[in-house]
């Protein structure tokens, strides 16, 4: 998903980056560099917050079945069509 619908989402339920932060207790570095590059941390309290399995939101670093894809080993996880 689009980093900046991610954003949308987040806001229609009324919260900031900052929001998701304090309530997942982490940094609100690390939620922020979610929406830009593989953060696992931040990833999993905006998908948390929003409802929505990681391998929805980011489609491109999670499977289905919750397996985080690593750039040098994504041909590993490709799932057949």
């Amino acid at each position: 998903m689009h980093p900046e619908l991610i954003r949308a989402h987040l806001r229609m339920k009324g919260y900031s980056l900052d929001d998701v932060a304090k309530e997942a207790g982490i940094g609100a570095t690390t939620v922020r560099q979610a929406l830009s590059k593989p953060s696992t941390a931040g990833e999993k309290a905006i998908s948390k917050i929003l409802g929505e399995p990681l391998h929805k939101l980011w489609p491109d670093r999670w499977t289905k079945d919750g397996r985080r894809i690593r750039p040098r080993y994504a041909h590993l996880y490709e799932e057949s069509a």
